[in-house]
């Protein structure tokens, strides 16, 4: 073997035998490959609940599990409503879950599950479904872009318009750079 060489971006690669015939020395030109894309950065935090949990009409929604969470700018406690803001700034808020009638409901109900901040619901997160009968099922979602100008702020998603059975539910928040 003999020289190996970087080559310039979108050159073809090439390997010439700079010895003889009976005393081959292979020299190899490698091109430079194309610059790959940024690893992910910024900080985030995602939060989950598989099993199936009652709701009431008004409350918070319950995550009982966080999986990623990277940095401090968003902080929950597995098993409770709340998220926390700790650092001012934008967020990219994502949520998602299935959504069902509670036993004893009235038909047609019509849920509607919504981010609040600070306990005040955030315009263009509400996510409606209006139930006929007692089978039905429903998945519901949002994202949003929110400013959290003093800090540490409260997050919670609500579901309101009467009982409900919610599973499979996530929420993740990315700060956005500032």
């Amino acid at each position: 073997m003999g020289s190996v060489t970087t080559g310039e971006p979108g050159t073809l690669a090439q390997v010439t035998n700079s010895g003889t015939p009976q005393n081959v020395v292979l020299d190899f030109v490698i091109p430079k490959g194309d610059t790959g894309a940024d690893a992910p950065s910024g900080e985030f935090l995602s939060s989950y609940s598989t099993a199936p949990q009652a709701g009431a009409s008004g409350a918070a929604l319950i995550f009982d599990r966080n999986s990623l969470v990277v940095g401090n700018a968003a902080a929950h406690t597995a098993g409770a409503a709340n998220f926390t803001i700790q650092e001012a700034g934008y967020y990219f808020i994502s949520f998602h879950g299935t959504f069902a009638p509670g036993n004893g409901v009235k038909f047609p109900m019509s849920l509607l599950v919504y981010l609040t901040q600070q306990g005040t619901s955030v315009p263009g997160t509400g996510a409606r479904h209006s139930f006929q009968q007692s089978s039905d099922v429903a998945n519901l979602s949002f994202s949003y872009i929110i400013q959290a100008t003093a800090v540490p702020t409260t997050l919670t998603v609500v579901a309101e318009g009467g009982k409900s059975v919610y599973s499979d539910i996530a929420l993740t928040i990315q700060k956005l750079n500032s």
